[in-house]
């Protein structure tokens, strides 16, 4: 699957996660996680084979107005950043919006807002998938190994790196 077609389905994978986790996870004081998390592929089928119609009520539609509600935030935030840089309130190597701002592609072009909105998007998912995915791992593995855990706690692990 390209890359573009992908993002077509953004706001739809959003809005399944959020109805999962709201579902199923919260106010609970215990999750147990594999029953929870296979439930949601079993509609998996489902979505890859349906076709798409934004009609009022649909899964579709409400995935569609959230995303536009997100890419309206993320323009505010990007004309406002805009506007640092003219005024030298932001720095050009400040962060990744920054430099989406001032990079041109090989032609010259400058992205548009709703490009950098998208991008920025898709860099906010996948890091989040990866800083949770580190997280359920480092807390798997504490829980399995109490001798670590409590060598983390007292602060007196030595790692093989060095953090700075």
């Amino acid at each position: 699957m390209k890359a573009e077609a992908l993002q077509r389905y953004i706001g739809i994978m959003d809005t399944i996660a959020q109805r999962h986790f709201k579902a199923g996870w919260d106010g609970k004081q215990e999750v147990i996680v594999f029953p929870l998390a296979n439930r949601s592929f079993q509609f998996f089928g489902f979505w890859v084979i349906s076709i798409p119609k934004n009609l009022p009520g649909t899964a579709f539609n409400r995935a569609i107005k959230a995303s536009n509600l997100i890419r309206k935030e993320l323009r505010v935030i990007i004309k406002q950043r805009k506007i640092d840089l003219a005024e030298n309130k932001a720095s050009p190597t400040q962060d990744i919006l920054s430099h989406m701002l001032l990079t041109s592609d090989e032609n010259g072009q400058y992205m548009n807002e709703m490009d950098i909105a998208d991008k920025i998007i898709g860099l906010l998912i996948g890091g989040h998938d990866t800083a949770s995915a580190a997280i359920t791992f480092v807390v798997k593995y504490l829980a399995e190994f109490p001798d670590i855990y409590n060598e983390v706690l007292k602060g007196k692990l030595h790692l093989p790196f060095s953090i700075q």
